[in-house]
């Protein structure tokens, strides 16, 4: 499947997909997948599980360590961990900087 493709499959926010569910919707690598969940980007419903489900929004997640492991040609799936580990780190501080922001009143 073209990554163009994988990049426009619908994804139902209350299912949860196998790996090779993920990898076809993001268009990355099953081992790179493997190093994520190892890094904590990525939690399995249960990683004791002989087959790893994941919950919807994994597929983001996913598609955001392919795009960022595009973006700056990383090869190493344990550098794309770390990119994306600082990404989610910068997005929940921008959630909180407009929350703070919100209730002070300050733009």
């Amino acid at each position: 499947m073209a990554r163009e493709t994988a990049d426009a499959l619908f994804v139902d926010e209350h299912a949860h997909y196998t790996i090779t569910e993920v990898v076809t919707m993001t268009g990355i690598d099953p081992a790179d997948l493997t190093v994520l969940v190892e890094c904590g980007v990525l939690v399995p419903d249960d990683a004791t599980a002989a087959q790893w489900s994941f919950a919807a929004w994994s597929v983001d997640v996913a598609r955001r360590a392919r795009r960022l492991r595009d973006e700056f040609a990383l090869d190493d799936a344990h550098a794309v961990a770390i990119v994306v580990r600082f990404e989610q780190r910068v997005r929940d501080l921008e959630r909180q900087l407009d929350a703070l922001r919100a209730r002070s009143g300050v733009r």
